[in-house]
């Protein structure tokens, strides 16, 4: 029993309760904390995105390619070459706006560089019927284009190994981008980013991606006052039925 005295109130509490109080109590105030933290991480990660965006294109070229993901990530870049439209990527189960779709990937192969990204060149709802094939325009020729570095993105849905499903003879449906599957699928010079264009250059209805890399700090801010209250509440509750006047 925990008994101690401030002014003409007493407070009495079992060893259990208080315990239990502790824990939870605690709980709630790290999880505040690390809502808190959360959110301050995005908004470190969407500065820099900013700031990058506002810097002058890179090219991409036989020095530029070799730069980390870390310092490249998220820049404007320019880059010659030729479109691979015999190995063209969908890749399934991506949701936007609440909307089922999924991601057309091509792969570009840099001017006078063995170097191949893939190019993310937009969404495109879901079809009346998965087997209906996407119509995806062959883009021929050398091009210069120009995107933004991003990397692969990591969501998707697969159950067990993934599985690489090919629709006619330049198309291959996947559930889930798996690096070294691309990569023995493409090319094995085949870079970890991908570059996503940012204007519909060449497909006029697949809509592409401008948001920022990680939205919603605000919810963080959100979760973290909730479970501040809920610790507030907590303490009162625990002092409440603790005390008792002399």
């Amino acid at each position: 029993m925990l008994k101690f005295s401030i002014y003409n109130i007493s407070f009495n509490y079992k060893l259990l309760p208080t315990l239990v109080f502790i824990i939870f109590f605690t709980l709630f105030i790290k999880l505040g904390f690390w809502q808190m933290d959360r959110a301050d991480q995005k908004k470190v990660i969407n500065m820099a995105f900013v700031e990058r965006q506002n810097q002058p294109p890179i090219q991409l070229n036989k020095e530029t390619i070799q730069m980390p993901i870390k310092d490249i990530i998220w820049h404007h870049v320019t880059l010659s070459g030729e479109f691979l439209n015999d190995k063209n990527i969908i890749l399934d189960n991506q949701i936007r706006e609440e909307k089922a779709g999924f991601l057309i990937y091509t792969p570009f192969r840099i001017l006078d560089l063995n170097s191949v990204i893939l190019i993310n060149r937009g969404w495109h709802p879901l079809t009346n019927s998965r087997t209906d094939i996407p119509d995806i325009t062959p883009i021929k020729d050398i091009q210069t284009i120009e995107g933004e570095v991003s990397q692969m993105p990591s969501s998707g849905i697969s159950l067990g190994n993934v599985v690489t499903e090919k629709l006619d003879e330049s198309s291959f449906r996947i559930q889930k981008m798996d690096y070294d599957i691309l990569k023995s699928l493409i090319s094995k010079d085949l870079m970890s980013y991908e570059v996503k264009l940012k204007k519909p250059i060449f497909d006029k209805t697949y809509i592409l991606d401008s948001g920022i890399p990680v939205p919603d700090s605000d919810k963080n801010f959100g979760y973290a006052f909730q479970w501040f209250a809920m610790a507030f509440t907590l303490l009162i509750i625990f002092i409440r039925l603790g005390a008792q006047k002399k």
